[in-house]
């Protein structure tokens, strides 16, 4: 298989593109995953205690198995069943992962330490009117993933009719871009970004000579670039949290793991003769909220400028 790249030098980006501090960022991605509810993978709400242990966010105790002949619940993890009046809630540790909520951008902002990067941020959200109608989005549109049935929205062009796939806001027309997305985990997305004027009414190939330039994971392991033919990647630690940085001005889109700052892999040759938009395919799964991708919140930091808007980005 395929070695990742080395991270490229553009002119005075030469070096240091991303510096980071591995173990620390490790010891972060430790807290967050603790924090983590194992029924819906979010960060955990009110997280209430089993008998055996097992921990989930109060509303998420109503998805456990019921005991037949009982109130009971079973653990979905070791089957132990513990009665309703059993179920106890874990103060300390809801204090603790609100902290780590509160925290998290700081925590980043300490971490990632590229102002250089971090000043191209994009405050991204996702476009309802390109959403494939079985897509649900968050409130905020941060956050996205397939759900079982359509959604009632309204007909009109831009939108994906047949794949499940959806884009970003702003549109790109020159300049620099970064932005993050937290893929959890998923077993099955592409990221990236695609030519505007893609079609949206038929099937796509993703494939750079297509107008789409993008790093996907398939069957939970397999990770590739849409090169032709596909450029197989070797990643560890797994991909999580995905940062991605375009660069028109050079033709390249890079990705980045930001569990511990390595470079994942560089497209060349990115063409600017369109507009760009940032491409988002969470996994056609509709049992549970794996496949949920989430756009990451700008960092703010002191030293960087504030995040770029649509068409500045320089």
């Amino acid at each position: 298989m395929k070695e990742p790249q080395k991270v490229l030098s553009f002119n005075s980006w030469n070096s240091n593109i991303m510096y980071i501090f591995p173990q620390i960022g490790a010891m972060a991605e430790q807290f967050k995953e603790a924090s983590k509810c194992l029924i819906c993978l979010s960060y955990l709400e009110k997280p209430m205690l089993l008998d055996c242990g097992f921990i989930c966010c109060l509303q998420c105790i109503s998805s456990l198995r019921k005991e037949p002949s009982g109130e009971g619940v079973s653990c979905p993890s070791c089957s132990v069943v513990t009665q309703k009046n059993d179920i106890r809630p874990n103060y300390q540790l809801g204090k603790m992962v609100s902290k780590i909520k509160e925290l998290e951008p700081q925590l980043r902002a300490i971490l990632y330490q590229n102002p250089r990067m971090l000043k191209f941020q994009v405050d991204m959200t996702l476009d309802v009117d390109t959403a494939n109608n079985r897509l649900i989005i968050s409130d905020d549109l941060r956050s996205v993933r397939c759900g079982p049935l359509n959604q009632n929205r309204r007909e009109c062009a831009e939108r994906f009719k047949h794949v499940i796939c959806i884009l970003g806001s702003p549109r790109f027309t020159s300049g620099r871009h970064y932005w993050e997305v937290d893929v959890g985990t998923s077993k099955e997305w592409d990221l990236g970004v695609c030519k505007e004027s893609i079609d949206r009414q038929g099937s796509i190939l993703l494939s750079s000579e297509s107008g789409f330039w993008t790093v996907g994971l398939r069957d939970e392991e397999i990770l590739a670039a849409s090169t032709v033919p596909l450029t197989a990647l070797s990643v560890s630690p797994r991909l999580r949290r995905v940062g991605i940085f375009l660069d028109m001005d050079v033709g390249t889109i890079s990705f980045y793991n930001l569990s511990d700052g390595s470079h994942v892999f560089t497209f060349t040759k990115v063409s600017a003769a369109e507009p760009l938009r940032a491409f988002f395919a969470p996994e056609n799964s509709v049992n549970n909220d794996q496949g949920l991708l989430s756009i990451c919140p700008v960092i703010n930091l002191g030293t960087a400028r504030s995040p770029v808007h649509p068409e500045q980005g320089r």
